[in-house]
């Protein structure tokens, strides 16, 4: 039986119409996550200013979105090795776009904290 190192299977495989689909759903994932972090940024001053808050609820906003990531990474391995990955990665997806739709139209801080958190947690 012949061995490969990984340059030789990569190569041997080749690069097709499944590689571009899987580097587009990946990319769009990686996309649109980055944009959910980079919204608080952005955000933040306009809340804070909105609905007076401290500069700590402010980086306590930021803050929980991170925490969800903390909670839903170790949470979704488990998922994705029962389930599979293609499944989970699309209900995360559909999730994190959800609630972040909801999340523009949260009534006060507390509501969009809590939303934020489940942003994080997909």
């Amino acid at each position: 039986m012949e061995t490969y190192t990984t340059d030789n299977a990569l190569t041997a495989m080749g690069y097709g119409k499944f590689q571009a689909l899987v580097l587009l759903y990946a990319g769009m994932g990686w996309v649109a996550e980055s944009m959910e972090l980079m919204l608080l940024s952005f955000v933040g001053p306009l809340v804070r200013e909105e609905w007076k808050i401290s500069a700590q609820d402010e980086s306590l906003l930021s803050s929980v979105v991170f925490f969800g990531m903390l909670i839903g990474s170790c949470g979704w391995a488990f998922v994705s090795n029962k389930y599979g990955r293609r499944t989970c990665l699309l209900f995360s997806t559909l999730f994190t776009t959800g609630m972040g739709f909801i999340s523009a139209f949260s009534p006060n801080y507390l509501c969009l904290m809590a939303l934020r958190f489940l942003v994080g947690v997909a």
